[in-house]
């Protein structure tokens, strides 16, 4: 289907805006003020800040000298010695704590262990909104959760109070389902090695990229080859490869590859149902994730073993945290209703149009402090390296009618950094509508192009690659979407199109892969990509290096055109003339690519080049340790390129396989490939390249041939629709209104390129020739040309032209008539030089003889001696010089001043300019500042002005003496009279005293707080503690009908019984026949004794069932009881009430009882016998079947003909019977005649009418002509060779000494071959009927006496030798005729004579 989903392009912006930004997203995401709150003025918010101001509480404190301690801390503290809760609830009036032996009630082993009430903590006799209770003894690996009774924060000390019951807003682990929170010390539940652990923080100094993913969608698709799919322990699986191809590596394998710096996990914190975006704990690291949700230390321990997993892998690990919305269970809400969430003035939930109705309140510097020390908590405890806050903007707040924002933000940034400097924060503004119709890149390039969703598209993946070049060569921190170097799709809601990896993508796009491998390198190799910076001119710029060991300067030139295009590197500092390309369309590294010089560089379309200058590149030698493998796909036979390679890159040892779903342009068959389609890269680039047959390109264009040569232009047509796009070389060709392209002679040889919608392409080659090729190039000679045939009249004169044809070295006039190439004698360039390089030297013709320089090059300054120096330019010839005032520097005390151009002193001293510092001079008791350059005074000695043994004025610290330290306090220094050292543990100065609440005891010295006996339970008998003397204050429990009310605090039984309530519960007391409810707690009465209501053997009214008894039950009907007169047990299916009878339908007969349908007889079908069964007599009533021409009607439920023939229904076909010269039509079932008889209508042997083919009779071959056919007058068979009509005599000619003659022979005009007679049977070649010319020969006597020779005429037929004429031709005959061939003819000679 075609991509056609406009609400998923339309909603894409803002993810190519984060997948190809050109910036990075720190603390602030692209947009700042789309999402900031405009909070109301309203009295909600003014309560909220009072209770801010009056409540505030961070788990620290100020101790008496000043300090600021940690405290106890929000949540539960636990040792295996007691266990601290701690709950912030400034609005409530009763708070306890409910304690459970298992996550959920419905576990096998699930019971209530107890409810104990918190108490108000005081701190200096007033209350600081906190809620305590300390619970002495091991409560780990329970789980608990408040009840929490409490007003909103408007309506404080009223009595509208609602109760929840919600987990621990600190919790650190919890049960399943996140209801209940888990008792635990975190730290104690780790993986091994776990101590050895170290953060890998974010390096800002090196190019981060930051690769987002959730836990899920990393492992999920079971093609990914790992094991725990969708859990943490997915993270750990080393050696996982890709399933679909069985070869390449996954995982965190594959992420190490890829090689990304940092990896972005969407939240893992505890998240509400499949909500990663909406969380309901946020110090918990969400249970589903883990290999057991249920057991809640191993949810921890595999989520600590993937952070470890990363980071031994050398990624840092950023946690994506929503802390500005929650689900709408997460507990802090309901623990202060009103305050934690933005409210509008009526109370309704506040929202900036993020999609989320519980927006947190960052105002509220109590939730700014819960943000901050749960980054603290999951830094320290799960060493994650930083943090990437979702709608980040919402952060920041303004109130309305006021422009000013407070930047919460930088404040949350600034606590964070106090505690680890190195932690991150950065974020985006995601809405929850944007998350939910996210899209790929890939799916809106495939939307923009046309492509099909689902199929590899190569216009697509050329475009993706563009872009993703050209964002990773951006400078700052980019993120990566996870799956995007795959061309990951997210369109739709399967596996297959969800947000999931869809890990047979890192196979099918194996290519894009590697390519996205590359740009890591280059990331890594050039230090300047690190930090952002503004980038004027995305099509072309230059960025500089920064540190020796790496390369000077990189150019990165966009072409995002569909056209390949001309772009000017701009000129920064010291411009490169060679450039080394390390990443163009098809491949990206730290490896040459091959060089290109110049300032202008030609950009094939769709392709970003990053360029490095050639100098520096040799220089610094980066290396990769990534073998390649480059695939080839060119036509067998002229070794043309039939596509883009594809380059694979991958580690050497790792290995390799090439897509399979690469696309090809139709038409073309594969025939073979050379090296292999999978293996393991080397250090060495491996080749594989597949060959195929061509297409003949003549085929798809009208008016040019491939090859072809024409003469001034060349016009043509696109025959084929498929293809859509034209282009010379590197120009696009547009049609004129015909359709017809036009190549001009200016364009010289060039490759046509026709292209279609995916970018497949053939070519062709045509030359266009400015000038006509003739055979005289002299306009006064009559010429043609060769190659369009035109022919030129001779000229009277030369014409030559008004201006000057010229090379490198001379000049000349050309003759203007068509195809005249006569010239003007050449002169050599020449000019006159005026001493001024920036001036040319110019010929008479125009040429520039001596180019002029843009401006001098001139040398270094000279200085004169005189506060002047001078330069001169360099070029040779050249004698501008120009002389300046020394200018710069700054003359100081001990210096003049240096000239920034010529590095000479000039001028005088400045007494009052030091070059030195200000520093400080001191003693034990005073101080004083100097210069130290030259001593200069620049205060007087003063006293030291000491602040806690500091002076605040020189910032010397006091060397302490003196004093004497107690239990409370330190000595104080008789120097400064601060206090030092440390305290006096021993030396009280106060006395012992007990601490008491409601459940717990201490004793401890008032002075120091030294505990003597440490907190523990009280020890209660009747109601008072027998160790400190406590007395309870009894509350909690019920008084009823048993037992009066126990304390909850105590146990101690405090009331009397209320006889008016019950304990127990109301139960029915029944015998066989009667009912009566009482309490089973004391007995009570509640009805009278009644009957039972019967009601199928059931009391409606006390649910009692009947003990049945009695009666009698047949085939049809169960016994009916005697006690409460219903049915019951079973029928008895052998004492039946009726008879036997047959049940008959058309087809079928069974036999059974009438009373109960008890079968006798199973169900079977008639057995039919002439229209009747034989078993029950059943008669057919016939029908269905048809009558035809042949037989009647079958009945087609008993198979009998019951009705007469129908003669006019054919059950047949009409057919032609066909002779050889006539055809008619009739039914094949019965022979009735459809048509007459008539003859064949023949053409070419066939009959048009019923395609009879003519079987060919009569008629006569010749040599030139086939057989004519009797019957239907067309040509057949073969030629005869042996018939020639054409055949005519040529008389024998003789010979003489300066012609040549031939003998009798016979020649057929008609097939143009020769004979030796009449027949036509024997044929001779032309040569054999030549006789030769006569010629004297000189003969030997043989016989050797006297050496004497004489000469002697030849003789030949046409001198009367008629003797040999006849053996010459008898033996011609007779040798022909024996062996059937044409034979050369044989010279007879006879002996000399004397």
């Amino acid at each position: 289907m075609k991509y056609l989903n406009l609400k998923k392009i339309t909603a894409v912006v803002l993810s190519i805006g984060m997948v190809f930004s050109s910036s990075a997203v720190t603390g602030f995401a692209a947009d700042n003020s789309k999402k900031i709150a405009t909070i109301p003025n309203s009295y909600i918010n003014k309560v909220a800040d009072d209770i801010d101001d009056k409540y505030f509480y961070d788990g620290t404190y100020v101790d008496d000298w000043g300090h600021t301690r940690k405290g106890r801390q929000l949540g539960a503290t636990y040792t295996k010695q007691s266990t601290e809760f701690l709950l912030w609830a400034p609005a409530a009036t009763y708070v306890k704590v409910n304690i459970y032996a298992t996550g959920d009630d419905n576990d096998s082993n699930a019971r209530d262990i107890g409810s104990y009430p918190l108490e108000k903590m005081l701190v200096n006799g007033e209350w600081n909104g906190l809620w305590i209770i300390t619970l002495v003894s091991d409560w780990g690996g329970l789980y608990y959760d408040y009840t929490i009774t409490t007003t909103d924060i408007t309506h404080i000390s009223s009595d509208r109070t609602t109760q929840y019951k919600i987990q621990d807003p600190y919790s650190v682990a919890v049960s399943k389902d996140g209801k209940r929170s888990y008792i635990t010390d975190t730290s104690s539940v780790s993986p091994e090695g776990w101590d050895s652990d170290r953060h890998v923080y974010v390096d800002s100094t090196k190019a981060n990229t930051v690769y987002k993913i959730s836990v899920k969608d990393f492992s999920s698709d079971t093609a990914s080859g790992m094991t725990a799919g969708g859990k943490y322990s997915a993270f750990t699986e080393k050696g996982a490869k890709v399933n679909s191809a069985g070869e390449l590596v996954s995982g965190i394998d594959y992420l190490k590859e890829l090689g990304v710096t940092t990896v972005q996990l969407a939240p893992f914190a505890d998240f509400d149902g499949d909500s990663e975006y909406e969380i309901l704990n946020y110090n918990v690291p969400e249970a589903s994730y883990a290999s057991n949700p249920s057991d809640s230390k191993t949810v921890i321990k595999e989520c600590k073993e993937m952070i470890q997993a990363l980071h031994s892998a050398g990624f840092s690990v950023v946690m994506e945290m929503p802390y500005t919305h929650a689900s709408e269970e997460n507990p802090l809400e309901k623990s202060v209703p009103w305050f934690y969430y933005r409210l509008n003035t009526n109370g309704t939930r506040y929202t900036t149009n993020t999609g989320y109705s519980n927006e947190f309140a960052t105002e509220r510097k109590m939730y700014r402090s819960y943000m901050v020390n749960s980054m603290k908590y999951w830094a320290e405890e799960y060493h994650v390296d930083g943090f990437s806050l979702d709608l980040i903007d919402c952060v920041n707040a303004k109130y309305k009618g006021s422009s000013y924002v407070y930047k919460w933000l930088d404040e949350i940034k600034t606590s964070l950094a106090k505690e680890d400097a190195n932690l991150v924060i950065w974020g985006d503004n995601y809405t929850k509508e944007d998350r939910q119709n996210k899209t790929s890149s890939y799916d809106e390039i495939i939307g923009s192009t046309g492509g099909t969703y689902g199929e590899r598209n190569e216009k697509a993946v050329k475009i993706y690659k563009q872009k993703a070049a050209m964002k990773y060569a951006k400078p700052g921190t980019l993120f990566m979407d996870g799956g995007e170097e795959m061309c990951n799709s997210v369109e739709g809601t399967t596996l297959a199109d969800s947000s999931y990896i869809e890990w047979k993508d890192s196979a099918e796009y194996a290519d894009v892969v590697s390519y996205y491998r590359g740009l890591m390198e280059i990331r890594k190799a050039f230090s300047p990509l690190a930090k952002s910076q503004k980038i004027k001119n995305s099509e072309a710029y230059v960025l500089a290096g920064t540190k020796d060991d790496e390369w000077n300067t990189m150019a990165v030139l966009n072409n995002e055109s569909d056209v390949s295009k001309e772009i000017t590197i701009p000129v920064q500092g010291r411009a490169a003339a060679d450039w080394v390309v390390i990443a163009n369309g098809e491949s990206a590294g730290v490896v040459s690519l091959g060089e290109v010089s110049g300032s202008v560089i030609t950009v094939p379309a769709y392709t970003t080049m990053i360029l490095v200058d050639k100098e520096s590149f040799d220089d610094v030698a980066v290396t990769s340790g990534k073998g390649k493998v480059i695939v080839n796909y060119v036509i067998k036979d002229s070794e043309q390129k039939l596509r883009e390679s594809i380059t694979l890159q991958g580690t050497s040892g790792t290995n390799y396989a090439i897509p399979e779903n690469i696309k090809i342009p139709s038409g073309y068959t594969f025939l073979s490939k050379t090296g292999d389609e999978k293996g393991v890269y080397t250090s060495e680039t491996q080749t594989v390249t597949y060959y195929y047959n061509a297409i003949n390109p003549d085929t798809v264009v009208d008016g040019i041939k491939n090859n072809g040569v024409y003469c001034e232009k060349a016009q043509f047509k696109v025959t084929s629709s498929d293809y859509t796009q034209v282009m010379a070389g590197n120009k696009t060709l547009t049609p004129d209104a015909d359709g017809i392209y036009t190549v001009s002679a200016a364009d010289g040889t060039q490759t046509i390129t026709l292209t279609d919608n995916e970018g497949y392409s053939i070519y062709l080659s045509v030359t266009v020739n400015a000038n006509h090729t003739i055979d005289n190039n002299d306009c006064t000679k009559e010429s043609i040309c060769s190659v369009c045939g035109k022919i030129f009249l001779a000229q009277a004169n030369h014409k030559f032209s008004d201006t000057w044809t010229k090379d490198d070295t001379y000049h000349w006039k050309v003759c203007e008539n068509d195809g005249c190439t006569v010239t003007t004698t050449k002169t050599k360039h020449s000019g006159t030089d005026d001493g001024d390089c920036t001036t040319p030297v110019i010929c008479e013709c125009g040429e520039i003889v001596t180019a002029a320089k843009a401006e001098h090059i001139y040398g270094e300054w000279k200085s004169n001696g005189n506060g002047t120096h001078t330069h001169k330019c360099t070029t040779a010839g050249c004698t501008i010089e120009e002389t300046e005032s020394c200018v710069g520097g700054t003359a100081t005390c001990k210096k003049r001043a240096v000239c920034t151009d010529c590095n000479a002193e000039y001028g005088t001293l400045n007494p009052t300019n030091h070059s030195g510092n200000q520093v400080w001079v001191q003693t034990e008791k005073t101080h004083q500042k100097k210069y130290d350059c030259c001593g200069a005074e620049v205060t007087n000695i003063e006293d030291h002005i000491w602040d806690n043994g500091h002076c605040t004025v020189c910032g010397y610290d006091c060397i302490h003496k003196g004093g004497k330290a107690t239990c409370t306090q330190k000595a104080v220094c008789d120097t400064c009279h601060s206090e030092y050292g440390e305290i006096n543990a021993d030396n009280h100065t106060g006395t012992e005293k007990w601490t008491q609440t409601a459940t717990t005891h201490e004793k401890k010295y008032d002075c120091c707080g030294k505990v003597t006996i440490a907190q523990e339970n009280h020890n209660w008998k009747d109601g008072a503690c027998e160790t400190c003397g406590y007395v309870c204050v009894h509350s909690g429990g019920e008084a009823t009908c048993t037992k009066g009310a126990v304390c909850e605090t105590c146990g101690k039984e405090y009331t009397d019984k209320d006889m008016a309530n019950h304990s127990g519960n109301q139960v029915w007391v029944q015998t066989e026949k009667t009912h009566q409810k009482k309490y089973d707690c004391c007995g009570a009465e509640v009805t009278n004794i009644e009957d039972h209501i019967w009601d199928n053997g059931h009391c409606t009214v006390c649910g009692y069932d009947c003990i049945h008894k009695g009666g009698k039950a047949t085939c049809t009907q169960k016994a009916v009881c005697d006690t409460c007169h219903s049915e019951y047990g079973e029928i008895n299916a052998d004492n039946h009430t009726g008879t036997e009878k047959w049940t008959q339908t058309a087809t079928t007969h069974e036999k059974k009882y009438d009373c109960c349908g008890k079968v006798t007889i199973a169900q079977e079908n008639h057995n039919w016998k002439d229209g009747a069964c034989e078993t029950c007599g059943y008669v057919c009533v016939h029908s269905g079947g048809e009558a035809t021409c042949t037989k009647g009607a079958v009945c087609k439920t008993c198979g009998k003909e019951y009705t007469d023939k129908d003669m006019a229904n054919h059950s047949g076909k009409v057919v032609w019977v066909q002779t050889e010269k006539t055809h008619k039509q009739a039914y094949d079932c019965c022979d009735k005649e459809v048509s007459t008889s008539e003859a064949h209508g023949w053409k070419n042997g066939v009959c048009t009418v019923c395609d009879y083919q003519c079987k060919h009779a009569g008629g006569s071959a010749t040599c030139v002509k086939k057989a004519v056919c009797t019957i239907c007058s067309e040509e057949y068979g073969t030629y005869n060779m042996s018939i020639h009509e054409g055949l005519k005599s040529v008389a024998a000619k003789a010979a003489t000494r300066t012609d040549e003659g031939n003998i009798e022979y016979w020649y057929c005009k008609d097939c143009d071959r020769y004979y030796i007679k009449q027949d036509g049977l024997v044929e001779i070649e032309k040569s054999q009927t030549v006789v030769a010319k006569i010629t004297d020969t000189t003969s030997s006597d043989d016989t050797g006496k006297g050496g004497k020779t004489e000469t002697v005429k030849e003789q030949t037929p046409d001198t009367g030798d008629n003797k040999r004429v006849f053996a010459w031709l008898l033996m011609f005959i007779i040798g022909g005729a024996a062996a059937g061939l044409t034979l050369s003819l044989i010279h007879i000679s006879e002996p000399t004579r004397p």
